[in-house]
Order: C-alpha cells, then structure tokens, then sequence
C-alpha cells in the first residue's frame, strides 16, 4: 500500500491544512488555533507518520481516526463527555452512517494511491 500526503483537505465548508509529523503516532485536529502570535489561525489536522516504514496500515489507521471524527462532528453526532476533555462519545443512526462512510471515501482517495 501507497499513501500520498496531501497538504490541505476540505471537509463540508472548513479547509484543514495538514500535518506530518514525523516523530509522533496518532493524531488531532482543530477547526481554528492560536498561532505563536496569538493570531487566530484555521484548521489544522496533524498525522503522526513515525510508524509509516514499519507499518504504513497503522498510519492509514490514523488518517481513518481523524477523518471520521471529523465528520462525525461535521455531522452533529460527536458529544464530549461531561467533565472531560478528551472523551467523546458517538450517537447515529443507519443513515448517518452511510453518509459518513460516503465522505470518508470520498476522502480517503486523497490519501491512497
């Protein structure tokens, strides 16, 4: 398997520009940020690329994670978890789920070669 890298993505109206980083797993997103300026920038997504010659499918993995997640919150199905920063739960129904596995296709082609 192939990835390529795309540097920007747009997923419904918010372009995410991406991120690789080559000394991390996993990875995250933000719909807007503060620069180190404090100038409020757009979305950025980043995508840890240190696994990618050992195991490229725990990258694609990644890229998976982030782009669902996205969707799901473009969707209105992603809730944070009361009293907790990082716990998110997902609620949707048939329909949803195949509207979210249309874009994600559609958005994984950026990525597989």
């Amino acid at each position: 398997m192939r990835l390529k890298f795309p540097k920007k993505i747009t997923i419904g109206d918010q372009s995410f520009e991406i991120k690789y980083d080559k000394k991390r797993i996993g990875g995250e997103f933000y719909y807007w940020e503060e620069n180190k300026n404090k100038k409020t920038i757009g979305g950025r997504i980043t995508i840890g690329t240190k696994l990618l010659k050992v195991s490229p499918s725990e990258v694609l993995s990644t890229i998976i994670h982030e782009l669902k997640e996205m969707i799901n919150e473009e969707q209105g199905v992603r809730y944070q978890i009361p009293n907790s920063r990082d716990t998110y739960e997902f609620h949707y129904n048939h329909t949803q789920h195949n509207d979210m596995c249309s874009r994600l296709t559609g958005l994984l082609e950026l990525f597989i070669r």
